[in-house]
């Protein structure tokens, strides 16, 4: 089974805590710089508080990855699938399926959980279902390269009916 790493398209939970964190610290900066300094301390404390908003966020972010990674990675096979099923954990499947490929497991039988994902009424699932499968079973996701997480239920479904295993 080949394993690749693709990134998925689209505006992100992540990229808009990014995106709060520059204009909160830019905001916070240019005050400061404003009332110190005035105007050439408001234009200073813009670019360095922005660029210490997007700093403390990313470091948040790798905190919390590093944690998961570590939580998944002392977890065993058992439990890993487990978690795959619950319904509210969808938006690491892709995660979990990495540490079941790193230890050798085979991930056939999940197929079937990520093939609802891509199915489901949910666009948000799909859209990790989708990443999962490019991911994880990047073969069956050639067959229906035309899919479209965003596009209607309907849509979605009718295309992934072309799987053919």
């Amino acid at each position: 089974m080949r394993v690749s790493i693709s990134h998925q398209q689209g505006f992100t939970i992540f990229d808009s805590l990014y995106f709060a964190g520059i204009i909160v610290g830019a905001f916070a900066g240019y005050k400061y710089g404003f009332v110190r300094f005035e105007v050439i301390g408001a234009i200073g404390g813009l670019l360095v508080g922005g660029t210490l908003g997007y700093a403390v966020v990313r470091l948040l972010y790798i905190l919390l990855a590093r944690r998961l990674k570590y939580g998944l990675e002392k977890e065993s096979s058992r439990q890993l699938r487990d978690r795959l099923y619950n319904k509210d954990q969808y938006f690491i499947a892709h995660l979990i399926l990495f540490h079941l490929l790193n230890r050798g497991e085979d991930i056939r039988g999940e197929l079937s959980f990520v093939i609802g994902l891509i199915n489901s009424e949910s666009s948000d699932r799909r859209r990790f279902g989708w990443g999962t499968l490019k991911f994880a079973y990047p073969e069956i996701a050639d067959q229906i390269a035309e899919y479209q997480p965003m596009d209607s239920t309907e849509k979605c479904r009718a295309i992934a009916k072309q799987i053919t295993f």
